[in-house]
């Protein structure tokens, strides 16, 4: 092809017909240019697959971390829910002496001298931001949720887990320098002095409360908020990469897979009703239940920012994506029509009738 091209060329020259092999020329320079384009097109094409490619693998180490996390935040969550089931029976003097003579697990007696850390994976997402340049715009939209959970819940989660190392050490500090009998602690049974110790001393009590406050009221609450963005962190990244695996048992999803028109039985208004466990006065509110993404959502007075994500365990029974003690329960009357809603929350049970 060269030599023919070559041809050419010598033959217009040797005709003198410069006009023609300035075309020739010119046009043989528009074929060089078009075709460095198209390699260059090609190759920006492979460079845009192979970022995009290492930009999905970093996605999936986040995933990684995540769901490290969200099983660990399970675990965090149990643990401290026994904490303040015992806390609860100190405060209101439920507990015996036989309870601390009988505790063969050493439960009591360490309740408010060790804690569940939590320190949350963080690699894929220094990688993704260290990245950050090279996402592609289809894979941007997960960047600032992820910030949100890496940034802001993080921060909550570390100050909370800092103060909670705080008060276990200032506890054990304190039985150190006050009580001659700390290091017989370990020991199968207390001795008396002991446990009149734990079962009288106010301010055992107080530091009970403070211990309490930190960890269920404050850290299992932002680690409920973690929880949920991390969940729908993971499944964002899972459509956004078009990933074909199905979600693994540690992200809530339906157990049971019900119609458009199955989930429509659902939706409407509800009101609270009866509350079992809470001695205050009923709030006024409005439940919505409605359909989001093919999935049940509840939102409290038209609160989206605060909205609760349901899944079917069977027909009528539903869980809660961010809170792992979350259960629910439609009811129906005779002619099979849903009238009213329980919800059991934290031993709370709430009565809602439909509107």
């Amino acid at each position: 092809m060269i030599k023919f091209f070559r041809y050419i060329r010598q033959r217009l020259l040797s005709e003198n017909k410069f006009s023609k092999y300035l075309l020739y020329a010119i046009g043989e320079i528009v074929l060089v240019i078009i075709g460095i384009l198209i390699a260059l097109q090609i190759n920006n094409k492979n460079e845009q697959r192979k970022t995009e490619n290492k930009i999905v693998s970093i996605l999936k180490e986040v995933q990684h971390d995540l769901g490290l996390d969200i099983q660990k935040s399970d675990e965090l969550m149990a643990y401290y829910k026994t904490k303040d089931s015992i806390i609860n029976l100190i405060q209101t003097d439920k507990l015996t002496y036989d309870d601390y003579k009988n505790d063969p697990q050493n439960t009591l007696k360490y309740t408010i001298m060790n804690a569940f850390h939590m320190k949350i994976h963080a690699n894929g997402y220094t990688n993704l931001i260290e990245n950050v340049d090279n996402v592609p715009k289809k894979l941007k939209a997960v960047i600032e949720p992820l910030n949100d959970i890496y940034i802001y819940n993080k921060y909550e989660i570390d100050k909370f887990d800092n103060r909670m190392d705080f008060i276990t050490d200032r506890v054990m500090d304190g039985l150190a320098k006050s009580k001659d009998w700390y290091y017989r602690l370990d020991q199968p049974q207390l001795e008396d002095e002991m446990i009149n110790f734990f079962l009288n001393d106010p301010y055992y009590k107080n530091d009970a409360d403070l211990y309490q406050n930190a960890s269920w009221v404050n850290l299992a609450y932002h680690v409920t908020v973690f929880r949920e963005n991390a969940i729908n962190a993971y499944k964002q990244i899972n459509a956004l990469i078009e990933s074909n695996e199905p979600l693994p048992d540690f992200i809530p999803h339906n157990l049971v897979h019900l119609t458009t028109a199955q989930l429509n039985e659902y939706v409407g208004t509800f009101k609270i009703v009866k509350i079992e466990g809470y001695d205050g006065p009923i709030p006024d509110l409005n439940y919505k239940i409605q359909i989001q993404d093919n999935n049940l959502v509840g939102v409290m007075n038209e609160d989206l920012e605060d909205m609760d994500y349901f899944y079917f365990e069977t027909v009528d029974k539903i869980f809660g994506q961010a809170d792992i003690y979350l259960k629910g329960e439609f009811v129906r009357d005779s002619l099979n029509e849903i009238t009213s809603l329980i919800i059991m929350k934290n031993e709370i049970v709430f009565y809602l009738n439909k509107l």
